[in-house]
């Protein structure tokens, strides 16, 4: 059964006006349907990541942060945050065969009293 009705719409994806033989029709032609549907997608994947993004930010809280900065042992990244030196500041102190390191096979640990003191007594006029 056929309908009669002819309905002037306006694409929601084009903005083209045509006529529609459906109250139900929103789109001028199945590619523009396609078209949107792909639009439509990239838009939930791109607001879940957000959603899923800012979950894990507050999920990280201040207790996680205070126990990272009372380890005896620390990576560069770690030392670089707790020192407010750049890596490339301590990659340069680590030439220093004074500089108290830790090479467990490729990994580079630090012990954080021991490196906090050696900038002390190296720089520090306290």
């Amino acid at each position: 059964m056929s309908s009669n009705l002819e309905l002037k719409r306006v694409c929601q994806h084009c903005g083209v006006t045509f006529i529609a033989k459906k109250t139900t029709t929103k789109f001028c032609s199945l590619q523009c349907g396609q078209r949107n549907y792909k639009v439509r997608e990239r838009m939930n994947k791109i607001s879940n990541r957000n959603v899923e993004a800012k979950a894990i930010t507050n999920h990280v809280d201040h207790q996680s942060l205070v126990s990272y900065s009372e380890q005896e042992l620390i990576d560069i990244k770690m030392l670089a945050f707790v020192t407010s030196m750049s890596e490339r500041t301590i990659f340069n102190l680590i030439k220093d065969p004074e500089f108290p390191k830790l090479k467990i096979g490729r990994r580079l640990l630090f012990n954080k009293k021991a490196v906090m003191e050696y900038l002390v007594k190296k720089y520090g006029n306290w």
